[in-house]
């Protein structure tokens, strides 16, 4: 089911989408259906545009966005804290044969200021497509440049559904329900939903910039089409179709 979903997803998304477009415009022209051939020849060039500029990966990933405003005096109110798995890499460091990602680096640092801060018993959730325990990793490099002890591993979760799910099944036992959840800002809005489906009171602690301010402006760079900006607005969308399947 884990790789069904991500098949699924690939095709869905933006370029996989606009080429199954573009096929059936051939298609439909070989079979003499001119305007509708033209329509998705179009309808595929405009989403490929659409999806390409940072103006739409601005506009998307701000949607995804519930600023936190909360302090340090109510994380402390928390009964522990919870650090989502953001991927690994291979490593050709020194250090190890496996590292955690960009994307989970930055969790890990949010993480470690905010046990530093809160003296909070930690949990990592997460394991990698192959088994890989990923919350093993993020644990070795918290306690290898932060200094950060890890109270609890949870080494099976795929999916931040699973994320959940398993995480309530360690701290059920703790008696502990009100937790501080550490992911990036794009991904908090279904994390949060799914722990708190699970009975949980979360504290968002979000990863990230925030809001784009109003007074940055546009520019003509905005409009012009990035393979980066690509990228990001497939994140963005694939967090708008992984949110709203779980609601449903």
């Amino acid at each position: 089911m884990f790789e069904l979903t991500k098949i699924i997803t690939t095709v869905v998304l933006s370029p996989f989408n606009v080429l199954i477009l573009w096929i059936i415009s051939l298609i439909l022209s070989a079979l003499k259906y001119k305007k509708l051939s033209y329509f998705t020849t179009f309808l595929g060039i405009f989403i490929l545009y659409a999806f390409s500029i940072p103006y739409t990966s601005q506009k998307l990933h701000d949607s995804l966005v519930t600023e936190d405003n909360l302090t340090l005096d109510d994380y402390k109110s928390a009964q522990a804290i919870v650090l989502l798995g953001g991927g690994l890499r291979d490593s050709k460091e020194l250090f190890s044969k496996l590292a955690i990602s960009e994307v989970a680096l930055e969790r890990v640092r949010y993480a470690a200021y905010l046990q530093k801060e809160t003296q909070l018993p930690l949990l990592i959730t997460g394991s990698s497509p192959n088994g890989t325990s990923e919350a093993a990793v993020m644990a070795r490099e918290l306690n290898m440049f932060f200094n950060i002890p890890t109270t609890w591993l949870e080494e099976k979760a795929k999916t931040t559904k699973e994320n959940a799910e398993f995480s309530h099944q360690i701290l059920a036992k703790e008696n502990m329900n009100k937790i501080i959840v550490v992911t990036n800002q794009w991904h908090m809005q279904r994390a949060k939903f799914l722990f708190e489906r699970e009975g949980f009171e979360v504290l968002p602690a979000s990863v990230g910039a925030g809001i784009t301010p109003a007074t940055y402006g546009l520019n003509m760079m905005y409009f012009i089409p990035q393979s980066g900006a690509l990228h990001s607005n497939m994140l963005a969308v694939k967090e708008w179709l992984g949110y709203w399947k779980e609601k449903w």
